[in-house]
């Protein structure tokens, strides 16, 4: 056997025997994994915008995987158009904004210290096409947009487009105001949902996001259990031709048709099952986060925690215990329990394989941060999860 194949069997083995609880991930099924590493993974395919011309021979299975997936994510959102090809949430995000905006032009996001996505800062995605981002005005402690102070910003600023969407996201927003805003101000809604695609599909989180955004998008892979990849979902018509003509060779060339089938998979185990998981995750926040808030280990936004998969822990409640949120993760590590470095904690893949008891999951995680040694109890624990929803 390769090295590389030992070290990859090495991988597999030590993360099933371990209680994952990173926000960011989700454990696709056999069968999509299946269609993941299919031949497709080798292949190429790409329809010309204008021309409708396959570039490639041998393709004709391919297509026709596309535009079955683009059908099921138009009925998994209620969207009229859907654009399956981009190969993350961040390369939906540019080539959404590319559409949207002209060089010079600003819109407004969720600033970094707010929870939002570290990809809007002014050196990152705005510096390289030549936007300018601007910071939506937040109260943090209620996790709601200041529409005081968001009304002013835009009537200073003039920006064209509001980019709504976090990395913490624990709360829906109130779309029916920033429609009001967006209308008086002629503002394009963009609402970044990479983390609760998964929830936004199963209705188990802001319902009405396809209906009062301009466009929705995001990743494929953190509440929606598929291949790592991204989306976009719109009902303008217009607004889709542009966005896909200013993807390839753009932000992105060949698609990976094997990613597309394995979300293809996906798709059609969250059309089974996905409310009954979205309704799963949400509820295994909540008790998490009152679990672990019984247990002195703080979570944010007492007494409600959380309306997704994720829940942020209260940086000051572990300083009690002498940790920061990095040594807060690797202390939790060493006995198999693994969570992100950032301070989030995420239930979305321990509700796909049917765990539902977070007093016991919350008392395991208290175990390690108290130095008892608890591996045992996790790999016990988590070899007899049984596979649920797909």
């Amino acid at each position: 056997m390769s090295e590389i194949l030992k070290l990859v069997k090495k991988f597999d083995e030590y993360r099933s025997k371990c209680l994952n609880l990173q926000a960011s991930e989700n454990i696709m099924s056999r069968d999509a994994r299946a269609a993941l590493g299919s031949g497709m993974a080798s292949r190429y395919s790409h329809v010309d915008h204008e021309t409708h011309e396959n570039s490639y021979g041998g393709t004709s299975i391919i297509e026709e995987i596309e535009e079955s997936v683009k059908r099921m994510a138009s009925k998994l959102y209620r969207s009229k158009y859907a654009e399956v090809r981009p190969i993350g949430g961040h390369v939906a995000l540019e080539s959404t904004l590319i559409s949207i905006l002209k060089k010079g032009d600003s819109f407004l996001y969720i600033d970094e210290k707010d929870g939002g996505y570290p990809g809007y800062r002014q050196d990152m995605i705005p510096g390289m096409f030549g936007f300018t981002g601007i910071p939506i005005p937040y109260f943090y402690d209620r996790q709601e947009i200041d529409f005081y102070g968001l009304e002013k910003v835009v009537k200073e600023k003039k920006p064209r487009a509001i980019v709504l969407g976090q990395s913490a996201f624990v709360k829906e927003y109130d779309l029916g105001r920033i429609n009001e805003i967006a209308w008086n101000y002629d503002l394009k809604v963009v609402y970044d949902g990479s983390h609760v695609m998964g929830l936004i599909a199963g209705k188990g989180f802001q319902t009405d996001a396809i209906f009062r955004s301009d466009v929705l998008l995001g990743s494929t892979h953190k509440t929606f259990f598929g291949p790592q990849g991204g989306i976009i979902l719109t009902n303008d018509g217009d607004l889709i031709n542009r966005i896909s003509e200013n993807m390839i060779w753009k932000t992105m060339d060949n698609y990976h048709p094997s990613r597309l089938a394995a979300l293809g998979v996906s798709m059609e185990e969250m059309l089974a099952t996905g409310e009954e998981y979205a309704s799963a995750v949400v509820r295994n926040s909540r008790n998490l986060g009152k679990a672990l808030n019984d247990l002195k280990i703080g979570i944010k936004f007492n007494p409600w925690f959380s309306f997704t998969h994720q829940l942020i822990v209260d940086e000051k409640s572990i300083s009690r215990r002498s940790l920061d949120r990095i040594s807060f993760s690797k202390t939790l590590e060493k006995n198999r329990i693994i969570v992100d470095r950032d301070g989030r904690i995420g239930t979305s893949e321990i509700s796909r394989l049917g765990l539902h008891d977070m007093d016991m999951v919350g008392e395991l995680i208290n175990k390690a941060l108290s130095n008892e040694e608890v591996t045992k109890e996790v790999t016990d624990l988590v070899s007899g999860l049984q596979s649920k929803y797909w």
